[in-house]
């Protein structure tokens, strides 16, 4: 956090203190990390109250508490504010933060793939300057405040990625935000439990333009159904548009193409799937050659530099920074464990869109091709339906072996002809792929992995890890 004195918050926010007047640049919400000198929010909830915790956090070095009413301290140099509601009061110190920062602010929500897309514009704005980025899934009206209060006066861009899973959350952190230039990367079938049907996904997203300035900036993908509408609600603004179409044959110009300010020619995957292509965009033409793998990447790159040249980024900064970005944990990261296994982690998450796009990955591979998938989560009355729908994209991929693990991904199977099978349990999942890589060993085979969160589909690819391991020491015995 800027460091400021607890009265010019008071003035600025209508708080109360209690104490001593002082100085503040560190806000804590997990009283397990408080440490000397920090300011600790007392946040609560339906299951918890962090009030409870205040002796402790005093005990470890906590100078300053906010709180909902006044504590009762046996430490008379501990500065208390008081607020209605800490949770609100999260907010609106972030918020204050913002404010003091000169920084040029990105935020960036969409159904799927805003993660990838936030770590693609952080490697491409390090070659600008200082830039803030959100870590891990810290999206939410907790983790964006939190992002916030992060910021220091040498930063140069903030990239704060906004999730949601209501309506109204989005236009509560980008109204904290105060975005300079604001993204949806897509729509699709995601939290549909908790959005009431794809209308309120759209609406929920769509809220990232509310707080965005009439100097402002919007950005999204020209082949959405949903472009008519966002140009018409951001006619006033300046608007830049990229292209995820991949319907049409994307080494030549297309008409489809050339109505989006950004769109990549000359496409082609080398033997990892990594694209190349050359980004057409309105200062003219970059050969760019990806790190991450996946067609759908390349719309993610796109995004990115659309985003990244609303605020000044050049050509240039743009290729480096997507050649030479890292992998993004649990999101299409390749294990080779010897030159004929492959395994490919994308564990980190699941929703129409994304399996879609990792399905069209391992289709591309050579070789036998193993899919394994657990359900997408928080789908409600459409769950059975959304796993259906994915059925004829698995089908075409010609994939050879389907193996399912869920209460609804048996539905993945509707209409596929190819092998599958059903499990239960992990533990009867994990011995049929060993049974599997055993029969396979002298054969190419690529493995790829992928559920929603809720399923930890990463231990499975733990699993893989370690009977593939395992049966190497054999074979070298």
């Amino acid at each position: 956090m800027i460091a400021v004195k607890l009265s010019y918050i008071v003035a600025k926010l209508g708080w109360r203190l209690i104490g001593p007047d002082r100085m503040i640049e560190s806000v804590i919400t997990d009283s397990r990390q408080v440490t000397t000198g920090d300011c600790f929010v007392a946040l609560y909830g339906e299951t918890f109250d962090a009030h409870q915790f205040i002796g402790q956090v005093i005990k470890q070095g906590a100078s300053t508490i906010i709180v909902n009413a006044e504590q009762d301290v046996a430490a008379s140099d501990v500065s208390q504010l008081i607020v209605t509601d800490t949770r609100v009061a999260l907010g609106q110190l972030a918020a204050l933060n913002r404010q003091l920062c000169d920084a040029k602010f990105i935020a960036i929500t969409g159904s799927c793939g805003k993660t990838t897309v936030k770590e693609m514009i952080a490697a491409i704005l390090s070659n600008r300057g200082q830039v803030l980025a959100t870590a891990g899934n810290f999206n939410n009206d907790i983790g964006v405040p939190l992002t916030l209060l992060r910021l220091s006066q040498d930063c140069d861009f903030g990239v704060i990625e906004l999730g949601a899973n209501h309506v109204g959350e989005i236009d509560y952190t980008s109204g904290l935000v105060q975005p300079d230039v604001s993204l949806i990367t897509n729509i699709g079938a995601a939290h549909l439990e908790g959005f009431g049907g794809i209308a309120g996904v759209v609406k929920a997203k769509t809220e990232i333009f509310n707080h965005l300035s009439a100097q402002g900036e919007a950005i999204f993908d020209q082949a959405s159904e949903h472009a008519s509408a966002w140009q018409q609600l951001n006619a006033k603004r300046q608007i830049t548009t990229f292209t995820t179409d991949d319907s049409a044959d994307a080494s030549t110009n297309t008409d489809k193409s050339e109505n989006s300010s950004l769109y990549a020619t000359d496409l082609s995957f080398n033997a990892a799937g990594k694209a190349r292509f050359t980004l057409n965009s309105p200062l003219g033409q970059q050969w760019v050659e990806l790190a991450l793998p996946g067609q759908h990447n390349v719309g993610n790159a796109l995004a990115a530099a659309a985003a990244c040249l609303a605020v000044g980024a050049s050509l240039s900064d743009i290729a480096l920074g997507l050649e030479s970005m890292q992998d993004v944990a649990g999101r299409l990261n390749f294990s080779e464990l010897s030159p004929l296994m492959t395994v490919i982690d994308d564990t980190y998450n699941a929703n129409s869109s994304s399996i879609a796009a990792a399905v069209k990955l391992l289709g591309r591979r050579q070789g036998y091709k193993i899919l394994v998938l657990a359900d997408m989560a928080e789908l409600g009355d459409y769950a059975v339906e959304c796993h259906q729908q994915l059925g004829p994209i698995i089908e075409q991929q010609q994939i050879d072996l389907l193996l399912t693990i869920g209460q609804f991904s048996q539905h993945y199977a509707s209409t596929f002809s190819g092998q599958h099978y059903h499990f239960e349990d992990k533990n009867s999942l994990n011995l049929h792929l060993e049974q599997q890589l055993h029969s396979h060993q002298s054969t190419n085979t690529t493995v790829l992995v992928k559920g929603s969160r809720s399923a930890k589909m990463e231990q499975v690819v733990a699993q893989i890890k370690i009977a593939y391991s395992t049966q190497g020491e054999q074979r070298q015995c």
